[in-house]
Order: C-alpha cells, then structure tokens, then sequence
C-alpha cells in the first residue's frame, strides 16, 4: 500500500510539474481574452476533457505504440527527458515556443478549435506528458496503471478549475507571481528530465 501511495505521489507530481496548470494561466487567458463567458466555459471543459482522453489513451495504449515503431523504453526514456528538459528551458525563459501558439490561437477562424491546438495540444498534452505517461505505466500492474489515470484525472481536475478562477488567481498572483511558480516548477521539471535521461543511458548500457 505504500510502495502504490509513494508511486501515485511521483506519478501526480510529475504530471503537475509537466502540465503546469499555474503557469498556463496567462496562456489560458490570452487565448479567451474578450471571448463570450459561455464560449470560454465550453473552451475550457473541451480542452480538459480532450488532454485528459489523449493522456489515458496513452497510459494503456503506449506500448502498442512503442512495439509498431520498434521503439525501447530506454530510447523514450531518453528522449522524452530531452524533450521535458527543452520544456523546462523553454519556461525558464520566457516561453517563446508558447507565444507563437498564443497568437496563431488567435487568429484562427475557428475559435472553438483554440480548445484542441494549442490548449490541448501540445501545451496540456504535449511530448513532455505523453512520455511521462508512458514511462509511468510501462512495467506496473493494472493498478499501477490506474494510479497513473487517478493522477492525469486530478491534474485536469485542477487545470479546470485554473480556468474557472483564473481571473481570481491572476489578481491573487499577479503575471509576476505566476511566472515566478511557473520557473520554479521549471527547475523541478529539470531535475526530473535528467533523471529520465540518465537512467535510460544506465538501462540501455547495462542491457548491452
């Protein structure tokens, strides 16, 4: 009972340092900003709802994925710790990769799609998270497995109700305030991304 609570506690917190829902508050709002209460409510439940979907689908679907492309879990290990190390720089500073997916959300005709790109995709269900999820649920039972979509269903519980007080929170933070979370959940996200990376370097001499 231990060893599944200390393991829904690392799966939970990584998937929160990834998603980030604090610090995608500004994004959030610059995607809505002067949009209809009605429209930003369906936005918000569309975008959660489709980054929680894609994210299970993975939990359990991820090594079917993996055996097609003939990819081991040591080279996504390694992979996916490049890719959430490049997160992590990216919000350290200043996520310039996310300012271009601000402005082409708002120039899209269709703003209902701004809930699937690039809310859903890639900011609440990029890379970063889709390997984390994998690599969470590679190797565990089927409640092992359930701990990790426990942990993706509360991360998304609380992206949603980021949106739903994000004004609020804004006020209470500040853009300073949120930044200042957002780069410390960096470091952290950092930390973890080397560990994904060297251990995949450690399985995969120790396999030759």
């Amino acid at each position: 009972m231990t060893d599944y609570f200390a393991f829904f506690i690392t799966a939970f917190t990584t998937l929160f340092i990834i998603i980030d829902p604090p610090g995608n508050i500004p994004t959030f709002m610059a995607l809505t900003e002067g949009m209809d209460a009605r429209l930003v409510k369906r936005i918000s439940e569309k975008a959660t709802l489709i980054g929680a979907v894609i994210l299970i689908i993975f939990v359990f679907a991820g090594w079917a994925v993996m055996e097609f492309f003939s990819i081991s879990i040591e080279a996504l290990k390694i992979a996916g710790g490049l890719m959430m190390f490049i997160i992590s720089v990216d919000i350290l500073f200043g996520r310039k990769s996310r300012e271009i997916y601000e402005e082409k959300g708002k120039s899209s005709a269709d703003i209902d799609s701004i809930a699937v790109f690039p809310l859903a995709l890639p900011l609440y269900s990029g890379p970063g998270a889709i390997t984390a999820v994998v690599v969470l649920s590679s190797g565990v039972d089927l409640v092992g497995k359930m701990l990790v979509v426990l942990a993706v269903i509360l991360v998304y519980v609380i992206v949603r109700l980021t949106h739903v007080y994000s004004l609020l929170l804004m006020r209470v933070l500040g853009r300073s305030g949120s930044d200042i979370i957002a780069r410390v959940m960096a470091i952290l996200l950092a930390a973890i991304s080397v560990e994904y990376i060297l251990d995949g370097i450690i399985s995969k001499v120790s396999g030759l």
